[in-house]
């Protein structure tokens, strides 16, 4: 899918990021820190995605971040790749998904939400009128179609099990560009059968598009699954 047919989909602002600086991408010393350049100075940032983030997170790319409130002084929010904004701070998935419910017909009616209910052994992001909805982002795209995960995930495995025993709802937030989605059977082949299994047993997956412009987040629409 090409840059201007992507941008000139119908898109619903979901919600503005406030107060981002910008400053460029040096490495990444763990999962869960990123060394930044910004003002000149070296300084180290939270990354909140438990993902790879490979053909992201490379040296000299631009990040968007934000003053933390945890123990680093800053947040990583999102990178630039290929001029898009990419998001990569998984804790605004629930955010996210709560602004999107209200644009799927699939959740027109539904009249309670519960957060971050425990099913089984997992815990699940949502509870929609009883049934379960898991979220997952999805950053990583080769060749216009959309694959997750792009690390081992044992947890994801998990929440699909869940879902499927629960006869719930798994929810894709698609953060880039892409013209499909597909489970990353070669990177992680135990989480790729179980989404498989789901979507044989009739449950539902929703890849839906997201974009990022480097100030709000847009809702574009749902995208296809590819065979799997």
């Amino acid at each position: 899918m090409d840059k201007i047919s992507y941008m000139n989909n119908a898109k619903k602002a979901l919600f503005e990021i406030p107060n981002l600086m910008k400053g460029t991408f040096i490495s990444r010393p763990n999962r869960f820190i990123g060394e930044i350049k910004y003002k000149r100075r070296i300084e180290n940032a939270h990354i909140h995605d438990p993902g790879r983030l490979k053909e992201l997170l490379i040296e000299g790319a631009e990040v968007l971040f934000t003053h933390s409130k945890g123990k680093l002084k800053y947040y990583i929010k999102a990178v630039k790749t290929n001029d898009e904004w990419v998001l990569i701070d998984t804790a605004l998935h629930s955010k996210i998904a709560m602004k999107i419910f209200e644009y799927l017909p699939e959740f027109s009616k539904v009249k309670e939400i519960r957060k971050e209910v425990k099913i089984g052994n997992s815990r699940i992001d949502f509870v929609l009128d009883g049934v379960p909805l898991e979220v997952k982002g999805v950053s990583l795209v080769k060749d216009g179609l959309s694959l997750f995960p792009d690390a081992p995930t044992e947890r994801g495995a998990r929440h699909v099990k869940e879902i499927i025993e629960h006869n719930g709802i798994i929810l894709l937030l698609i953060v880039r560009r892409a013209e499909s989605f597909a489970p990353n059977w070669e990177m992680d082949p135990k989480f790729s059968k179980r989404l498989s299994e789901a979507r044989k047993r009739g449950i539902k997956i929703i890849p839906v598009q997201v974009s990022f412009d480097g100030n709000t987040i847009f809702y574009h629409k749902k995208i296809p699954l590819s065979d799997f």
